[in-house]
Protein backbone atom coordinates (compact mmCIF):
# COMPACT_ATOMS: atom_id res chain seq x y z
CA UNK A 1 0.00 0.00 0.00
CA UNK A 2 2.62 2.64 1.15
CA UNK A 3 4.85 1.82 -1.94
CA UNK A 4 1.52 2.49 -4.31
CA UNK A 5 0.87 5.93 -2.45
CA UNK A 6 4.33 6.70 -2.45
CA UNK A 7 4.97 5.73 -6.49
CA UNK A 8 1.29 8.02 -7.18
CA UNK A 9 2.87 11.04 -5.61
CA UNK A 10 6.05 10.25 -7.50
CA UNK A 11 4.22 10.37 -10.52
CA UNK A 12 2.22 13.56 -9.13
CA UNK A 13 5.11 15.12 -8.97
CA UNK A 14 7.01 14.93 -11.94
CA UNK A 15 4.19 15.76 -14.03
CA UNK A 16 4.45 19.01 -12.19
CA UNK A 17 7.92 19.78 -13.31
CA UNK A 18 7.73 18.97 -17.21
CA UNK A 19 4.92 20.25 -19.80
CA UNK A 20 4.68 16.72 -21.07
CA UNK A 21 5.69 13.22 -20.79
CA UNK A 22 4.03 9.87 -22.18
CA UNK A 23 3.86 6.35 -20.48
CA UNK A 24 5.38 7.55 -17.54
CA UNK A 25 6.28 4.80 -15.09
CA UNK A 26 7.56 4.54 -11.39
CA UNK A 27 8.03 1.43 -9.52
CA UNK A 28 9.12 1.38 -6.03
CA UNK A 29 11.12 -1.65 -4.73
CA UNK A 30 11.05 -1.97 -0.67
CA UNK A 31 9.07 -3.20 2.23
CA UNK A 32 6.35 -0.61 4.24
CA UNK A 33 8.60 -0.64 7.25
CA UNK A 34 11.58 0.27 4.69
CA UNK A 35 9.70 3.45 3.32
CA UNK A 36 8.14 4.62 6.93
CA UNK A 37 11.80 4.48 7.91
CA UNK A 38 12.07 7.04 5.24
CA UNK A 39 14.56 4.56 3.50
CA UNK A 40 13.66 3.39 0.07
CA UNK A 41 15.61 0.34 -1.76
CA UNK A 42 15.36 1.17 -5.04
CA UNK A 43 13.14 3.06 -7.70
CA UNK A 44 12.75 2.69 -11.23
CA UNK A 45 11.52 5.61 -13.41
CA UNK A 46 10.84 5.29 -17.06
CA UNK A 47 9.13 7.99 -19.97
CA UNK A 48 8.81 8.72 -23.36
CA UNK A 49 8.75 12.53 -25.16
CA UNK A 50 9.28 13.92 -22.12
CA UNK A 51 9.29 18.22 -22.29
CA UNK A 52 11.27 19.89 -19.34
CA UNK A 53 11.77 23.61 -19.63
CA UNK A 54 11.76 23.54 -23.13
CA UNK A 55 14.35 20.49 -23.67
CA UNK A 56 12.69 17.50 -25.43
CA UNK A 57 13.73 14.04 -24.71
CA UNK A 58 12.87 11.22 -26.53
CA UNK A 59 13.40 8.45 -23.67
CA UNK A 60 14.48 8.44 -20.29
CA UNK A 61 15.33 5.56 -17.60
CA UNK A 62 16.07 6.28 -13.90
CA UNK A 63 17.31 3.70 -11.39
CA UNK A 64 18.43 4.87 -8.30
CA UNK A 65 19.05 3.20 -5.13
CA UNK A 66 19.82 3.37 -1.22
CA UNK A 67 17.69 6.70 -1.03
CA UNK A 68 17.16 8.10 2.75
CA UNK A 69 14.88 11.00 3.13
CA UNK A 70 13.32 13.22 5.49
CA UNK A 71 10.07 11.42 6.11
CA UNK A 72 8.71 13.48 8.80
CA UNK A 73 9.66 16.70 7.16
CA UNK A 74 7.63 15.73 3.89
CA UNK A 75 4.74 14.61 6.13
CA UNK A 76 4.77 18.23 7.33
CA UNK A 77 4.16 19.15 3.58
CA UNK A 78 8.21 20.45 3.64
CA UNK A 79 10.52 19.54 0.44
CA UNK A 80 11.83 16.45 -0.03
CA UNK A 81 15.40 15.83 0.53
CA UNK A 82 18.21 13.12 0.59
CA UNK A 83 19.61 12.84 3.63
CA UNK A 84 23.01 10.77 2.17
CA UNK A 85 24.06 11.68 -1.91
CA UNK A 86 23.20 8.86 -4.28
CA UNK A 87 23.57 7.38 -7.63
CA UNK A 88 21.43 7.01 -10.10
CA UNK A 89 21.73 4.99 -13.47
CA UNK A 90 21.01 7.14 -16.44
CA UNK A 91 19.66 5.80 -19.93
CA UNK A 92 18.82 8.68 -22.48
CA UNK A 93 17.55 8.57 -25.96
CA UNK A 94 17.45 11.94 -28.17
CA UNK A 95 17.09 12.10 -32.07
CA UNK A 96 17.49 15.02 -34.13
CA UNK A 97 13.79 16.14 -34.32
CA UNK A 98 13.96 16.44 -30.06
CA UNK A 99 16.77 18.52 -30.89
CA UNK A 100 15.51 21.05 -33.34
CA UNK A 101 12.72 21.74 -30.97
CA UNK A 102 14.84 22.20 -28.29
CA UNK A 103 16.98 24.86 -29.64
CA UNK A 104 15.28 27.80 -28.11
CA UNK A 105 15.03 26.51 -24.51
CA UNK A 106 17.23 28.70 -22.22
CA UNK A 107 18.36 25.45 -21.08
CA UNK A 108 19.96 24.68 -23.82
CA UNK A 109 21.18 27.95 -25.21
CA UNK A 110 23.08 28.83 -21.56
CA UNK A 111 24.58 25.16 -22.01
CA UNK A 112 25.79 25.93 -26.16
CA UNK A 113 27.24 29.42 -24.78
CA UNK A 114 29.33 27.99 -22.21
CA UNK A 115 30.33 25.28 -24.34
CA UNK A 116 31.24 28.44 -26.88
CA UNK A 117 33.30 30.33 -24.11
CA UNK A 118 35.35 26.84 -23.65
CA UNK A 119 36.24 27.06 -27.76
CA UNK A 120 37.15 30.46 -27.19
CA UNK A 121 39.11 30.08 -24.53
CA UNK A 122 40.94 27.44 -25.80
CA UNK A 123 41.90 29.29 -29.36
CA UNK A 124 41.64 33.19 -28.89
CA UNK A 125 43.66 33.44 -32.13
CA UNK A 126 41.10 31.67 -34.01
CA UNK A 127 37.95 33.33 -32.53
CA UNK A 128 39.70 37.16 -33.23
CA UNK A 129 40.16 36.00 -36.86
CA UNK A 130 36.55 35.36 -37.61
CA UNK A 131 35.69 38.17 -35.32
CA UNK A 132 33.84 36.02 -32.75
CA UNK A 133 35.49 37.64 -29.80
CA UNK A 134 32.58 39.43 -27.26
CA UNK A 135 29.85 38.96 -29.98
CA UNK A 136 26.38 38.23 -29.41
CA UNK A 137 25.71 34.75 -30.83
CA UNK A 138 22.18 33.08 -31.14
CA UNK A 139 22.20 29.31 -31.81
CA UNK A 140 19.48 28.19 -34.39
CA UNK A 141 20.05 24.57 -35.66
CA UNK A 142 21.76 21.42 -34.31
CA UNK A 143 21.95 18.36 -36.86
CA UNK A 144 23.53 14.99 -36.10
CA UNK A 145 25.65 13.08 -38.18
CA UNK A 146 28.02 9.57 -37.38
CA UNK A 147 29.70 10.66 -34.35
CA UNK A 148 29.71 14.07 -35.12
CA UNK A 149 27.28 17.45 -34.25
CA UNK A 150 26.76 20.46 -36.72
CA UNK A 151 26.23 23.40 -34.81
CA UNK A 152 25.03 26.21 -36.32
CA UNK A 153 23.75 30.02 -35.30
CA UNK A 154 24.40 34.19 -36.66
CA UNK A 155 26.17 36.46 -34.44
CA UNK A 156 27.31 39.90 -34.72
CA UNK A 157 31.15 40.85 -35.31
CA UNK A 158 32.49 43.60 -33.71
CA UNK A 159 31.67 45.85 -36.18
CA UNK A 160 27.70 44.99 -35.55
CA UNK A 161 27.84 43.15 -38.59
CA UNK A 162 25.56 39.84 -38.72
CA UNK A 163 27.15 36.39 -40.28
CA UNK A 164 26.33 33.02 -39.86
CA UNK A 165 28.64 30.82 -38.51
CA UNK A 166 29.15 26.82 -37.92
CA UNK A 167 30.65 24.59 -35.54
CA UNK A 168 31.46 20.88 -36.36
CA UNK A 169 32.80 18.53 -34.14
CA UNK A 170 33.33 15.05 -33.75
CA UNK A 171 32.19 14.06 -30.13
CA UNK A 172 33.59 10.94 -28.15
CA UNK A 173 34.74 9.89 -24.64
CA UNK A 174 38.36 10.52 -23.70
CA UNK A 175 37.28 8.94 -19.63
CA UNK A 176 34.10 9.13 -18.21
CA UNK A 177 33.83 12.25 -17.28
CA UNK A 178 35.81 13.99 -19.83
CA UNK A 179 34.08 14.35 -23.54
CA UNK A 180 36.46 15.08 -26.39
CA UNK A 181 35.72 17.66 -29.16
CA UNK A 182 38.05 16.90 -32.07
CA UNK A 183 38.48 17.97 -34.73
CA UNK A 184 36.59 21.16 -34.23
CA UNK A 185 36.16 23.26 -37.15
CA UNK A 186 34.64 26.85 -36.95
CA UNK A 187 33.28 28.70 -40.12
CA UNK A 188 31.74 31.74 -41.23
CA UNK A 189 30.42 33.76 -43.77
CA UNK A 190 32.78 36.06 -44.31
CA UNK A 191 35.81 35.80 -46.28
CA UNK A 192 38.21 34.75 -43.93
CA UNK A 193 37.79 31.13 -44.03
CA UNK A 194 37.72 28.37 -41.18
CA UNK A 195 39.61 27.60 -37.97
CA UNK A 196 40.45 24.51 -36.44
CA UNK A 197 41.13 22.77 -33.22
CA UNK A 198 42.25 19.50 -33.40
CA UNK A 199 41.32 18.54 -29.80
CA UNK A 200 39.66 19.80 -26.70
CA UNK A 201 38.30 17.72 -23.67
CA UNK A 202 35.64 19.14 -21.50
CA UNK A 203 36.15 17.68 -17.97
CA UNK A 204 32.10 17.25 -16.59
CA UNK A 205 32.87 16.82 -12.73
CA UNK A 206 33.33 13.50 -10.47
CA UNK A 207 29.56 13.31 -10.08
CA UNK A 208 29.47 12.30 -13.83
CA UNK A 209 30.49 8.87 -14.60
CA UNK A 210 29.22 7.98 -18.92
CA UNK A 211 29.70 4.01 -19.42
CA UNK A 212 28.59 4.95 -23.62
CA UNK A 213 28.01 8.11 -26.07
CA UNK A 214 26.56 6.61 -29.42
CA UNK A 215 26.14 9.46 -31.60
CA UNK A 216 24.67 8.21 -35.25
CA UNK A 217 22.73 9.24 -37.64
CA UNK A 218 20.05 10.95 -36.42
CA UNK A 219 20.00 9.85 -33.02
CA UNK A 220 22.13 10.34 -29.88
CA UNK A 221 21.94 7.99 -27.21
CA UNK A 222 23.40 8.11 -23.91
CA UNK A 223 23.66 6.09 -20.37
CA UNK A 224 25.55 5.79 -17.69
CA UNK A 225 25.43 7.26 -13.20
CA UNK A 226 25.14 10.64 -12.33
CA UNK A 227 25.72 11.46 -8.16
CA UNK A 228 23.17 13.34 -6.55
CA UNK A 229 23.85 15.04 -3.67
CA UNK A 230 22.34 15.93 -0.94
CA UNK A 231 21.40 19.01 0.70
Amino acid sequence: MITKLLSTAIKFYLRSQVSHVEDLQVKIGGKNRQILQGYIPEVFLSCQKVVYQGLYLQQVKLHGTDIAFNLPEVLKKKPLRLQEAIIVRVELVLDARDLSASIDSSLLQSGLTDLWKIVLAADKPASKNLGLTNSNLKWNNIAIADRELNFSGVYQDNMGNEHKFNLATGVSLANSHTLCLSPLRISNDSDVGNELIEKLEIDLGNDVKIEELIIQSQQILCWGHITVNNG
